[in-house]
């Protein structure tokens, strides 16, 4: 088996997806500081912090004030493909990235950034055309990838290992386009290559798709398992892993190859709790782990590359919720370690 991307020390750890249920800017930081694995904190209740908007602000001509609206000129286009230099939201944009850093080191640290083929389904032109094609493609991989290095570098002097992950929660109405020939110029294949190419070497490759992840499946095999490995978030509430054999075995090769696994096992909303937060974790820990082995999965592997994880963002927790979330993950790693030794 190759080395692990996810290193020994974060195993059973939490992993924050990005966005917190809080209002007060402060109120994050004391209790995002506390974990294993620290990250950018999104507070998407601010309206320049939403994920379209906080990387969409940096292109000169975005529109913000209702749509995000973009026309994009040849000059525009040529500029950004040939323009290698780095680039990173301001502080108005993206607080969390700059505040986390006040005189602090993390020997790990986690941050986020939309993907291109997110980026380019979330924006129209100015006839309400959404900008899915070849040409945008290329310029909103240009766009992340150099937003992409302007984070690792932004990051290197506090942080020693930089998890790096692409929330790409379109991707599935991307794919919908390119199949149905609505988009003759851009391929499956192409998106996933660009995509993992955004990813600076200096960082630990990370991946998030909210949306059904058991059905990104194509022609004999699975996008996210065939492609480079990385630490890949999966929501195990809404989308239990009940997979097919062959399924089970392209994620083992997933992880036999250095791919990791964050457990969206917790819920992200307070209405779905009816128990407390390591109870709830307990019983949905299990119940996935149960599912993963029926399916074929090697818990073994499993068990040596995985995170915990909520759903999804806490943007739509309460704050109540989000610090107790935070406030548990202490106990997370016990509880991993005991829940899984029970299949082994």
């Amino acid at each position: 088996m190759a080395n692990s991307l996810l290193p020994e020390a974060l195993v059973g750890e939490f992993f924050g997806v990005g966005s917190v249920g809080d209002s007060d800017l402060r109120t994050p930081v004391e209790y995002v500081k506390r974990l294993k694995l620290p990250y950018a904190f999104q507070m998407t209740g601010l309206r320049e912090e939403d994920m379209i908007r906080q990387f969409g602000a940096l292109i000169d001509g975005f529109e913000e004030e209702d749509d995000y609206i973009l026309d994009v000129n040849l000059s525009a286009f040529r500029e950004m493909l040939e323009d290698d230099s780095s680039l990173i939201p301001d502080e108005e944009h993206a607080h969390g990235l700059y505040m986390m850093m006040d005189d602090d080191h993390y020997e790990f640290f986690k941050t986020q950034q939309t993907a291109p083929a997110t980026m380019c389904f979330s924006t129209l032109d100015s006839d309400g055309k959404r900008l899915v094609s070849k040409n945008m493609f290329q310029f909103y991989t240009a766009l992340m990838s150099r937003i992409a290095r302007g984070q690792v570098e932004h990051l290197s002097s506090h942080c020693d290992n930089i998890v790096l992950c692409q929330d790409d929660p379109a991707l599935g109405f991307v794919i919908q386009k390119v199949e149905s020939g609505e988009v003759g110029d851009l391929t499956v294949d192409s998106i996933i290559r660009a995509t993992d190419g955004i990813y600076p070497a200096k960082a630990i490759p990370s991946y998030h798709y909210c949306d059904d992840w058991r059905l990104l499946e194509r022609d004999g095999t699975h996008i996210l398992w065939a492609s480079t490995p990385k630490i890949a978030h999966l929501d195990l509430v809404s989308y239990p892993p009940d997979i097919s054999s062959e399924q089970a075995e392209m994620l083992n090769v997933f992880m036999e190859k250095g791919g990791g696994l964050a457990l969206g096992v917790l819920p992200n909303v307070d209405d779905s709790y009816s128990k407390s937060v390591i109870e709830t974790l307990r019983e949905n820990l299990k119940q996935s782990l149960q599912k993963f082995q029926n399916s074929g999965v090697s818990l073994e592997l499993l068990s040596a590359n995985s995170m915990l994880s909520t759903q999804c963002g806490l943007s739509r927790a309460t704050p109540k919720l989000s610090k107790e979330i935070h406030k548990r993950s202490k106990e997370y790693p016990s509880v991993f370690r005991e829940t899984v030794a029970r299949f082994l």
